[in-house]
């Protein structure tokens, strides 16, 4: 699953978190205009940002037949 992080900038700033949310609603929207799915995590100064390709959502495997 492809992964793309965003920073929040300059660790001095004031209301970085801001601009972290911000800049991660935007890539956001960006990526769903192209895939199903987005996962957003929050950690400390950064945002990972998870989501699927079309044609790349898992497909169950066939069920083991017992010989």
């Amino acid at each position: 699953m492809p992964v793309v992080t965003v920073r929040a900038g300059n660790k001095q700033r004031p209301g970085r978190f801001d601009v972290l949310v911000r800049k991660a609603t935007e890539k956001a929207s960006d990526l769903l205009e192209e895939s199903d799915r987005v996962l957003v995590v929050y950690e400390k100064g950064c945002a990972s940002l998870y989501y699927e390709r079309d044609g790349e959502a898992p497909t169950p495997s066939p069920a083991q037949r017992p010989s």
